[in-house]
């Protein structure tokens, strides 16, 4: 199987009539407002898609719940650290702690 670059696709309208289904105690209007908001702070479909399915799934949730989920724009310029930051961190610790003291006073 291939990765099609265009999936997931937004589907708005079917998340809402799904939630409009699912969750009746939930304002329409509400939820509607949170996934605009995450749409405009940069969350991509996919992770709206899956945050809103956790909530639907959480009867003590509400709409604005959404929006804690909303990446932090500083997370999104910083690059993930390399597989071996935390080594190389370890033994520059390591290698601070094992120093000889100095004996010039």
């Amino acid at each position: 199987m291939t990765h099609t670059p265009d999936v997931p696709r937004p589907a708005s309208a079917e998340l809402l009539a799904l939630a409009a289904r699912t969750r009746p105690d939930w304002d329409p209007h509400a939820l509607r407002d949170a996934l605009a908001h995450a749409r405009l702070e940069g969350m991509t479909w996919g992770q709206v898609l899956a945050t809103v399915g956790r909530l639907l799934a959480d009867p003590d949730a509400e709409p604005a719940d959404l929006l804690p989920a909303v990446p932090e724009r500083w997370r999104r310029r910083r690059p993930a650290p390399g597989p071996d930051t935390a080594q190389r961190g370890a033994a520059a610790a390591r290698a601070a702690l094992h120093q000889p003291e100095s004996t010039d006073h």
